[in-house]
């Protein structure tokens, strides 16, 4: 086990990198590496390979290697050396589906989270009765969207040797191991939800077969040592010689290590993250009783239930594009927007067509100043958020699970005005509960599912020493928001469709 040490700007840093996370999200890969003396760098490459497999979006694998290089490059012409041996860990797009050949090649692209196309799919697995086992199940899901790829192509089932999702392809490829984390596979409709194993008896209730799927491991534990030994693609024979020696530990999905990156260490907190999908997560003991609504992840020896708005950020960016046009940055337009009177606030409704979110805007919405739209757009967004956190509140069946604390957190809470907004219900919903924010203030205090996966390559498995790693690592604190400015603005989240009530 490793003591930390806080980094301290009056000593030379050591630029030997000792534990490595990185995030590969929709829009970047995200690395950040820390050493042994609590130092620690962050760099991120803009994401490509985005493309779409029979209209519904995905990811090309071929550029990762690359990307992972590019990072590392970068990093090393900051100083940073990799060749003591270390430990690192991914965080992935939660619901990445990869379809492998006998060769441990992607058959098609990668489907994304973005991917809803899988509904009559969900319909069906519910009448099986697969959720009984896995929990429940949303098109996002591998197990759905697997079905329904099967039915695009069916000549993909010869074809297929093995699936598994975009974290585990990585690790395999630096490793030669392929298994199936549970962070991300409990996810996905794959494991049993009690006992963290392979559903194999729900699997085959299915036309897809069990041995499909590699063995499963805990998350954080070992995968494998980085081994330099030649590839069919020369660009991850080059990523192994930088990290020859590593240790890959089994990574987490997005939203576990989004979790664990702000500072989610034990049941009385729910963190709220408005990133590019809007999720409100919290830990619960792995025998608590449930009232059935939340998706069920992994928490380590916990699960992490889940609420989500599949569309947080890109919701905002969509309105950005059609209306903002090309003059502006965020930090103007939320400035703008905080100094907005309610009373122009209007609320746009987010529904779903042909498995696509769209916004519907009130005629009135046009009538509006650009800064009254940004106000109202976060408005909106932030109470989509109220109302699912509503909801958690009401999910674990334990009157001794009260909710300390709240951590925000993800690009959209940047925005004063969006912040205000969440702790103005917030406060009604748990008056008890404080609302914070990380105190960091370096280059990873946004970036938390990074963050998080440093953490689990400390962590490594052991569990009992995460609070005291979150202890460490991720300071908090209070919003400093005024008590009359938040009691002034309940009226208005009543008025738009929030009930404070946690029993409506």
């Amino acid at each position: 086990w490793h003591d930390f040490k806080i980094m301290d700007n009056t000593t030379p840093p050591s630029r030997q990198a000792t534990f490595l996370g990185a995030d590969l999200s929709t829009t970047a890969l995200s690395v950040g590496v820390r050493g042994a003396d609590g130092h620690e760098d962050f760099v991120a490459i803009e994401m490509t390979g985005a493309t779409s497999w029979h209209d519904q979006p995905g990811f090309d694998l071929d550029p990762l290697p690359l990307l992972l290089g590019n990072a590392i490059h970068q990093l090393e012409e900051r100083g940073w050396h990799f060749h003591q041996s270390g430990s690192l860990s991914f965080s992935v797009r939660q619901h990445d589906m990869v379809l492998l050949d006998e060769f441990c090649q992607p058959l098609i692209p990668a489907l994304s989270w973005e991917c809803h196309i899988a509904q009559q799919e969900v319909t069906e697995l519910e009448r099986l009765g697969v959720d009984r086992t896995v929990g429940p199940i949303a098109p996002r899901f591998i197990l759905p969207k697997l079905l329904w790829v099967l039915r695009q192509v069916p000549a993909l089932a010869k074809k297929i040797h093995r699936v598994a999702t975009t974290g585990d392809f990585i690790a395999a490829k630096l490793t030669g191991q392929l298994v199936l984390s549970t962070s991300d596979a409990l996810s996905n409709a794959l494991l049993d939800q009690s006992s963290k194993k392979l559903a194999q008896n729900a699997i085959a209730k299915t036309s897809i077969p069990p041995e499909w799927f590699p063995k499963v491991l805990p998350s954080g534990h070992a995968v494998g040592i980085v081994e330099a030994e030649t590839d069919s693609q020369a660009a991850w024979d080059k990523v192994r010689s930088k990290l020859h020696g590593w240790t890959v530990f089994a990574g987490l999905g997005d939203n576990h290590a989004s979790a664990v990156g702000c500072g989610l260490a034990d049941s009385k907190t729910i963190v709220i993250s408005a990133g590019s999908s809007g999720t409100i997560v919290r830990a619960c003991p792995a025998a608590a009783e449930l009232a059935g609504n939340a998706n069920c992840f992994e928490f380590y020896d916990d699960r992490l239930l889940l609420l989500m708005l599949p569309d947080c950020a890109l919701w905002y960016n969509r309105f950005l594009a059609q209306r903002a046009g090309s003059d502006w940055d965020h930090a103007s337009l939320n400035d703008e927007a905080s100094q907005v009177d309610m009373s122009r606030i209007r609320r746009v409704v987010q529904t779903v067509k042909k498995g696509s979110f769209v916004e519907q805007y009130p005629e009135s919405f046009h009538d509006l100043s650009l800064s009254e739209q940004v106000a109202s757009t976060q408005f909106s967004i932030a109470l989509e958020l109220l109302l699912l956190v509503r909801r958690l509140l009401l999910e674990v069946n334990n009157p001794d699970a009260a909710i300390e604390r709240f951590v925000l957190t993800g690009g959209l809470c940047q925005s004063p005005w969006m912040r205000w907004v969440l702790h103005t219900g917030l406060t009604r919903l748990a008056p008890h509960a404080k609302v914070c924010v990380s105190a960091r203030r370096d280059k990873l205090a946004f970036q938390s599912a990074t963050y998080g996966a440093i953490i689990n390559a400390i962590v490594q498995g052991n569990y009992p020493r995460l609070p005291e790693t979150i202890a460490h690592l991720c300071p908090q604190q209070e919003c400093d928001l005024a008590p009359d400015k938040i009691a002034n603005g309940l009226d208005q989240l009543v008025a738009r469709g929030f009930t404070p009530a946690t029993t409506s």
